[in-house]
C-alpha cells in the first residue's frame, strides 16, 4: 500500500503520527497494514509514536481512537498511554496551528526486559473513531 493511500484521510480526521511511520488510519471501515522494525537496548524503552485525533481548535475529537494489543511481546511489554504530546499536521491542514502545543492523544512504548536478547515481535490494532483500522506488526531487535 502506498504512502499517499495510507495518509488519505489524515486531514479529514485530524489524525497525526509522530516519532514513527506516518501511517494514518482510514475512515469508514477501511484498513491498512503497517510493518515496522525498531532497535532497543535490553532494559530500555522505545517510543513507538504519538497520534492525535483532534478538532481544528486543538481539542480532542468526539470519537476517540482505540488501541488494542493483539499479540503481546515475549521479551518485553507494550504500554498504551492516553496523554498529551506534540502532533504534526501538514501546513495545508487547518489543525497545523496545533503543531506548536501539546494536544490530547495516544502514545505507545515498548519496554525491553533487562535480560532480553535477540528479537521480539508484537502486534496491535489502532481503531479510528470513524470506523477504520490500522494493523501494526513490530519487529524488535534487542541490542
Amino acid at each position: 500500500m502506498s504512502f499517499p493511500r495510507i495518509a488519505l484521510l489524515a486531514a479529514a480526521l485530524g489524525l497525526s503520527a509522530c516519532n514513527g511511520p506516518h501511517a494514518y488510519i482510514y475512515a469508514g471501515g477501511s484498513q491498512a497494514s503497517v510493518q515496522r522494525t525498531i532497535s532497543v537496548p535490553r532494559g530500555s524503552t522505545a517510543s513507538l509514536g504519538f497520534a492525535a485525533k483532534i478538532n481544528p481548535d486543538c481539542t480532542r475529537a468526539d470519537s476517540p481512537d482505540r488501541v488494542t494489543l493483539t499479540q503481546a511481546p515475549s521479551q518485553g511489554r507494550v504500554d498504551i498511554r492516553h496523554e498529551s504530546g506534540y502532533a504534526y499536521f501538514r501546513p495545508a491542514n487547518p489543525r497545523s496551528r496545533c503543531n506548536t502545543q501539546r494536544v490530547p492523544g495516544t502514545k505507545l512504548f515498548y519496554h525491553a526486559n533487562p535480560n532480553a536478547s535477540g528479537t521480539d515481535t508484537f502486534s496491535y490494532d489502532w481503531y479510528s473513531g470513524s470506523g477504520g483500522v490500522a494493523h501494526f506488526t513490530v519487529s524488535v531487535n534487542i541490542l
